[in-house]
């Protein structure tokens, strides 16, 4: 350590951070690979046939040994950020590159919607970029003796911090960015994923037929943003409970829906429509009347 220079604070949460993920992956490692986690996981990526193909296990090993190996090479980084080694600000450096591009890569070949994968870019971004940003810091080079200038008595100058407005502006772009690249795609990411279900288009299609609600919002019913609720759906079961902003020539109003899945096939168990003061059943029983 420079004798000038003490480890910055951040160093140290980011070293602790590193230390205790290498360490406790390098130590539970023979745990989950004896358990069989390890290999539930290679299944999960490789796909459920996996383990039917002769060159499963052969890719097994190999992943087990990569897998090993980030995590002793994780411990072995964070001790020598702590012992403010240049060597382990490097390898932060190139553990932020190697992330950020991985996340790319991930996000435009395997993340679906395009949103969603934007928002994973988005993260990546935030994290190593920052990640980057905070070790190339002058100060933070200084405190690894990475900071190599010289007074003209040949002692090394120690570069000033960040002053208040510098830190004040700083956190508003982080939390600027976090809103704008992360925030911001993951809504609409989410809700395109719910838009693409079966059970939000059987209950769009239902609303469309139900002459309560054409006789208020119009026979041109669009549905909105910003819905809420949550679906829970596998290959064979199932339960969305939704509440969904709909709009037409007429007016606006909201659709709540409760509908379950069984045996691949989604089912509305209730469907109501709600107008200003009005809340008309669509599901279980509709009046061909007008909405009262």
């Amino acid at each position: 350590m420079h004798s000038k220079f003490e480890r910055p604070f951040g160093v140290t949460l980011i070293a602790i951070g590193i230390l205790w993920i290498g360490c406790l992956g390098t130590l539970l490692f023979p745990f989950t690979c004896l358990t069989g986690g390890l290999s539930a996981l290679w299944s999960l990526v490789l796909g459920s046939t996996s383990h039917s193909q002769p060159w499963f296990k052969a890719i097994s090993y190999v992943l087990d040994g990569v897998l090993f190996l980030f995590y002793v090479s994780y411990a072995v980084i964070g001790f020598g950020l702590w012992k403010l080694k240049n060597w382990a600000r490097k390898g932060v450096l190139c553990i932020a590159t190697l992330g950020a591009v991985g996340a790319l890569i991930v996000s435009l070949v395997f993340v679906r919607p395009l949103a969603l994968g934007i928002s994973v870019i988005g993260l990546a971004v935030i994290e190593f970029g920052g990640l980057g940003w905070y070790f190339m810091r002058p100060r933070v080079q200084y405190a690894f003796g990475a900071w190599r200038r010289y007074s003209s008595a040949g002692e090394w100058i120690e570069p000033p911090g960040l002053s208040r407005q510098g830190k004040l502006g700083i956190g508003a772009l982080a939390a600027a960015s976090l809103v704008v690249l992360f925030v911001i795609p993951l809504y609409f990411g989410i809700e395109e994923i719910m838009r693409s279900s079966d059970a939000y288009r059987l209950m769009v299609d239902m609303a469309r037929a139900s002459p309560c609600v054409t006789a208020v919002l119009g026979s041109q019913l669009e549905p909105g943003w910003a819905m809420q609720g949550n679906i829970h759906e596998s290959s064979v079961e199932g339960s969305a409970d939704l509440s969904i902003p709909v709009k037409g020539p007429k007016g606006k109003g909201d659709l709540e829906v409760q509908a379950t899945k069984l045996k691949g096939g989604w089912r509305i168990d209730s469907l109501v429509f709600a107008h200003d003061s009005i809340r008309s059943n669509i599901v279980p029983s509709e009046s061909n009347q007008a909405c009262r």
